[in-house]
Formats: structure tokens, C-alpha cells, sequence
């Protein structure tokens, strides 16, 4: 079942401010998005009224906004700009559109370049950056649990959670649910426990690994009714074949369905050496951002092995001789979506994917003729027959 999304048009600033009068008086109820058309332009505000501004919009929509592309040819106006917009709680991580948590009363700030311009390259936050090149996805937990097979689902758990955000954005909108986390890095675990949760909202960030049963068996300690299982494609690709046979095994034993995010089909001779992600914010703010080979090593294209890491460099350092590596992806295989479905047959599990156009889960034999997992990442669930 689709989840259903309002969103309503602006095509001036009076407009919005009247749309705005209404929704915070309670006329009208909150829709997900607010789009501005026209002269509805946020960049011709001056910053104290903008900043205003953008405090009711985050009081009034339940997911963000989407306004015209910033357009000022003065560098420095472009990103004054948009770290107003991101220290005022939105982010355009994702699609074309200014973001929050599902209808958040927490203003959080997305201005990850500011400790940058303080403090050059030692300064940055390896997980902010994360989050904005490669942490954001099109699917959340509404999503998920609103399908035939998970509406009875109560527990959800994301292994290898490092930022987490999967639970932590799904909570806002499905705070009855209870979120269980868990990963080896402790730095993890007090960047998730410091973001601002709901306080009714049950959780727990387990420090442990994802290899060893007893991690699985504490999630099962802390699990309530049906729980579904998510690891992202950058986690479930750090582990070789045997590894992963334990993961479907332990996490179809401990979960109820365990679910892994697969990248489109492609060929490791089509990865570029260097996959250069820098954004405008970082290229305004004076930073580069990359996943490069390590050590110039190639992907095996027997295995789809990779040595990569997450580096950033400042802009003016064209030879990047003094990168710094925010993360390292070292024997990191590119999972295809047919292994990893031969795999869960080994265990004689179930295997089903989540087909974008129905949004439902059906069995990997049906619809793909319909399905965007050719071209689009898709999702795996596995589950014990």
C-alpha cells in the first residue's frame, strides 16, 4: 500500500505566510510538503526575516518543503543561504526538495560545513558527511510496515546502524514502534544517543558485533511482537560469503524478516576509479568530497571485490596530497541482488523484494517486469519458510 503524501502549491510570499496564518491556527492540517512557485522565493528574504520564515514552515508541513533552486551568483550569499536554511532544520540531502524528520518538533542542524570554515579538514564530522553524500535513501519505515506483510511488525532493528538514521527518521512518524540498534563503533553509538529521540518512543543502541550470535540474542531479549531487520548496501558489503550466510541465518533466527538493501544491477568495470560526490555547499564552503580507490587497487571482477575510502580534501589541493580519509571501505564487495537470493535459498528461506510500483513485498519470481530494480537500488527480505 502506497503511502499517501499532501502537498500544497505557494506562488508568492503572501501566499505562504497566509497558508502558514492558517495551518498554525488549525484551519487547515498540516500537509506533507509545501511547494513555492513563482515568486515564492526564499532567497529574496533578508536573514532575520528568512530565518522567521523558515521557523513557521518547520512548525507547519510534516515533511519539508520545496522552494526554487538558489539562485545567487555571489558564492558566498549561495551558501550563507543555505546554511540559514540548514541551521534551521531542513536538508537537501535527498531528491529536490528541503527535508526534516516526519513532522519533528526538534529544529536540528544540518549546517555540517560550519566546523570546516572554523577548523579546516580535522574539523569536519565524518558521519555529517556521510549523511550527505551517501546516508539519505528514498524508502523509510512507514513504508515498510504499511505493506500486507508488515503491518503486524512492532520491532524494528537496523545492524551495522552506525548513523542510525533509518530508525531515527521512522520513529517521528512511527513512535508505537520499538527501535533496536546496534553496531561495534562506540563512536556510533554516542552520535545515534545524542540526537534528539522522542522521549515515549522504546529504543536501545546495543554495542556489539554482528557476527557473533549473542549480539542477535540480546536483539531478541529486547524485541516486542513481529521485528523486520534492515542493513543498508554500504553495511551488508563488508562481509564475505560466509559471514553473510551467518547473517541471514542469525538474523532470520533472532528477527522475523531480515531485509538488505541491494544496488542496481551493473558491472565493476563501470565503477569509475575515483566517484567524485562533492556538493555545492562544499565546494562553496571550500572542500571536495570522494570515494577513491584505495591504493589504485581495481575491483575484482570475479568476486566484485573493492578497496575504497571516504576521503575529503580541501578545493584548492588539486593533487590531494593531503586528503583526509573520513571512512575506509577496505574488501568491500558489490553484492548483486541474484547472489544474495541464491544465498537465502542455501538456508531455504523465503525471499521476496519490495516492488516500488505495488509497494508491497512479493516473491523474486513475480513482476519484475514491472519492477525498477534494474535500474534502481530494491530491497531483499528473507524470511524462515
Amino acid at each position: 500500500m502506497e503511502v499517501p503524501e499532501t502537498s500544497r502549491d505557494v506562488r508568492s510570499l503572501r501566499a505562504l505566510e497566509k497558508l502558514l496564518d492558517q495551518i498554525q491556527r488549525g484551519g487547515t492540517r498540516k500537509p506533507d510538503w509545501i511547494e513555492l512557485k513563482g515568486a515564492a522565493s526564499l532567497a529574496s528574504l533578508p536573514e532575520s526575516d528568512l530565518r522567521d520564515m523558515l521557523g513557521r514552515l518547520h512548525k507547519s508541513v510534516l515533511r519539508g518543503f520545496q522552494g526554487n533552486k538558489i539562485k545567487l551568483k555571489d558564492k558566498r550569499a549561495w551558501l550563507t543561504h543555505w546554511r540559514t536554511i540548514a541551521q534551521s532544520g531542513f536538508h537537501d540531502f535527498a531528491e529536490d526538495k528541503w527535508s526534516k524528520c516526519f513532522d519533528s518538533p526538534f529544529v536540528e542542524d544540518y549546517d555540517y560545513v560550519a566546523p570546516y570554515l572554523e577548523g579546516g579538514l580535522a574539523a569536519l564530522d565524518p558521519y555529517k558527511v556521510y549523511s550527505s553524500v551517501l546516508g539519505t535513501w528514498e524508502y523509510g519505515v512507514e513504508d515498510f510496515v504499511n505493506t500486507d506483510l508488515g503491518r503486524g511488525i512492532s520491532t524494528i532493528v537496523e545492524p551495522l546502524a552506525g548513523t542510525a538514521e533509518l530508525c531515527y527518521a521512522g520513529h517521528f512518524q512511527r513512535p508505537d514502534l520499538s527501535y533496536c540498534m546496534f553496531d561495534l563503533d562506540e563512536s556510533a553509538k554516542s552520535y545515534v544517543e545524542a540526537k534528539q529521540w522522542l522521549p515515549q518512543t522504546r529504543r536501545e543502541f546495543i554495542l556489539g558485533n554482528a557476527l557473533e550470535e549473542s549480539t542477535w540474542q540480546r536483539v531478541r531479549a529486547f524485541s516486542e511482537g513481529t521485528s523486520l531487520s534492515y542493513i543498508g548496501k554500504q553495511s551488508q558489503n563488508f562481509f564475505h560469503a560466509k559471514e553473510l550466510l551467518l547473517i541471514l541465518e542469525w538474523g532470520t533466527k533472532y528477527t522475523d524478516h531480515l531485509m538488505l538493501e541491494v544496488s542496481e544491477p551493473y558491472l565493476l568495470d563501470e565503477e569509475p576509479s575515483i566517484d567524485k560526490l562533492t556538493r555545492k555547499e562544499q565546494r562553496r564552503a571550500g572542500f571536495c568530497v570522494a570515494l577513491d580507490d584505495d591504493d589504485d587497487q581495481p575491483g575484482n571482477p570475479l568476486t566484485n571485490s573493492m578497496h575504497f575510502r571516504l576521503i575529503a580534501w580541501d578545493k584548492k589541493d588539486k593533487a590531494r596530497k593531503n586528503k583526509r580519509e573520513l571512512f575506509s571501505y577496505c574488501d568491500w564487495i558489490g553484492w548483486q541482488a541474484p547472489t544474495l537470493t541464491a544465498l537465502g535459498q542455501l538456508l531455504d528461506l523465503d525471499v521476496q523484494y519490495y516492488h516500488s510500483e505495488h509497494c508491497e513485498f512479493v516473491s523474486v519470481e513475480d513482476h519484475t517486469d514491472t519492477s525498477d530494480c534494474r535500474e534502481n537500488n530494491t530491497f531483499l527480505l528473507f524470511t524462515r519458510r
